[in-house]
């Protein structure tokens, strides 16, 4: 990936983290557990990834994700 493509790509990275943490933020201020907040995230991951990408690259990313939970449970542990 180009260097100011790859800048561009992570700047917006940080900004989408920045506005997710705060949805995930107000709803542990309502009160919703941690469950039913992945659980809420994973099915808006699959609704956006099933938009803009076929179901062999959602299954990627999954996979991706779950090798990624992976490796930090095994860092925390």
């Amino acid at each position: 990936m180009d260097e100011r493509i790859a800048s561009v790509h992570e700047a917006d990275i940080a900004k989408a983290r920045r506005i997710v943490r705060g949805a995930i933020t107000e709803a542990g201020e309502e009160w919703l557990s941690s469950a039913v907040i992945i659980d809420a995230l994973l099915l808006e991951m699959i609704d956006v990834a099933g938009r803009y990408t076929s179901p062999d690259q959602i299954a990627a990313h999954l996979n991706d994700v779950a090798a990624r939970l992976r490796r930090e449970q095994t860092r925390a542990h």
